[in-house]
């Protein structure tokens, strides 16, 4: 009899786990629970309560919320926090928190939680959360109050505690409404005469980026496709051949088109340069104030890969730009230079075209049909490697150095052929040159699209 009522026991006190993780699964904590969590905080910043652990953080400002989302998320956390405004509340957002409590709650945040279907409670609610001395919005507030979305203020955040490190957005999904997101996203106001600079593809090849892709982005900035003649024997080699092969693909349909050293060359100096100390690109360069440099991220027979670096460097220069910077500074051998001078001389490039735009540039790399060649290819190898999705970022360099280390970390077995191809031309070196020459920094944060 006692083993049966033992049994009963055992058996009634596992329907009341179950039971708790059902109670808990729906938003809600015991009364005693919650009071032992609301305990906790009156002695800390931060309290998570997340599958029975409780973590505590005395930490102030956001710190708490940051350190918390390095390892983990919110999603089936009960998160009691002293204060939360429209910065903290675009955190919990982007952590995907489920129920959030307050001491104190700005009206904004609760806006944002509502918007976005988090269960909240608060002990206090005020118009806005203030700075120290009460004359004006706390910094984050202030930081964050035109922020368009979760992860463009989690980017603005992270970027304040940590200025050395770049922020690179990302999504997997490839549309172009992904395009419209992600450029949003970077919050970058592109301004005046726009220029979009991707690649108009050598005829025969088919894995550049098409029109229809990037129709809405380029008319959402009101922009004009920009390109440049290439240094090589093919259809867009003279601004004749490369007008018929742009209409042949199909941008002429969708904006203006510029070919920007139809009518010569400018010189960009590159005085602090390790290969050459001045870029020739297309005169009507001078034409735009601001430019997105729009990348198909892939491999390059000479380049190893390309991607916002080499779209910047050889796709803005003129065609004997081209060729100059092929040599590095020696135009006749621009196919027989030594490869690290090649690679410095793309960086040394970039470097120019950035001092040149004051700031008024931003990018995006695409990484979908990634054939192990450029699209200046008329015949490239398929793409073996299964498409990764859109990055941007306002460091170029911390762009393509994100999109390097996806390739390295993506699951696909087709990788091996783009990560040999990366490193038979010592690909890298151009991250390495361009962030030397202070083009950009190698180190980001990778935030995701939410």
């Amino acid at each position: 009899m006692k083993k049966f009522l033992k049994w009963i026991a055992l058996s009634m006190l596992g329907l009341v786990c179950v039971s708790m993780s059902a109670y808990c699964s729906e938003h809600k904590l015991s009364k005693d629970t919650k009071a032992m969590l609301l305990e906790k905080l009156k002695t800390s910043t931060l309290v998570v309560y997340k599958n029975d652990e409780i973590k505590t953080y005395s930490e102030h400002n956001l710190q708490p919320v940051l350190m918390y989302l390095e390892n983990d998320d919110f999603t089936g956390a009960f998160v009691f926090d002293k204060v939360v405004g429209r910065a903290a509340a675009y955190l919990y957002v982007y952590g995907n928190a489920d129920y959030v409590y307050a001491d104190t709650i700005s009206k904004p945040a609760i806006d944002i939680l509502k918007k976005n279907h988090i269960k909240y409670e608060a002990n206090n609610v005020v118009d806005e959360i203030q700075n120290k001395d009460k004359t004006g919005l706390c910094p984050f507030e202030e930081l964050t109050k035109n922020a368009t979305n979760a992860s463009q203020a989690y980017g603005l955040i992270y970027k304040k505690f940590h200025p050395e490190t770049a922020i690179v957005y990302f999504t997997p999904e490839i549309k172009p409404e992904s395009l419209i997101k992600i450029y949003k996203t970077l919050g970058k106001d592109l301004k005046g005469n726009v220029a979009v600079k991707l690649h108009s593809g050598e005829p025969g090849g088919h894995n550049f980026l098409q029109p229809e892709f990037v129709k809405d982005l380029v008319h959402e900035l009101n922009a004009t496709i920009v390109e440049c003649n290439t240094a090589y024997e093919g259809r867009r080699n003279t601004t004749e051949k490369h007008k018929e092969a742009i209409k042949e693909h199909g941008f002429d349909k969708i904006a203006k088109v510029d070919i920007m050293d139809e009518e010569g060359q400018m010189e960009l100096p590159v005085p602090e340069g390790k290969q050459i100390k001045v870029n020739y690109v297309g005169s009507h360069l001078k034409n735009y104030d601001s430019m997105l440099v729009l990348s198909h991220f892939k491999g390059h027979q000479m380049g190893g890969f390309g991607g916002a670096l080499k779209n910047m460097s050889i796709g803005i220069a003129s065609s004997y730009g081209k060729a100059y910077i092929h040599g590095a500074g020696d135009p006749s051998k621009i196919w027989t230079c030594e490869q690290d001078k090649f690679l410095e001389s793309m960086a040394d490039a970039d470097k120019s075209v950035m001092d040149y735009m004051k700031g008024n540039i931003t990018f995006i790399n695409v990484m979908s049909k990634m054939s192990i060649d450029c699209d200046c290819n008329n015949n490239p190898t398929p793409p073996e490697i299964a498409d990764i999705g859109i990055l941007g970022s306002d460091d170029p360099v911390a762009l393509d150095q994100a999109c390097v280390d996806l390739v390295y970390s993506s699951k696909d077995s087709g990788k091996k052929s783009l990560i040999e191809r990366m490193e038979s031309r010592h690909g890298i070196h151009t991250v390495e040159a361009a962030a030397d020459l202070g083009v950009g920094v190698r180190e980001y944060k990778l935030i995701k699209l939410k």
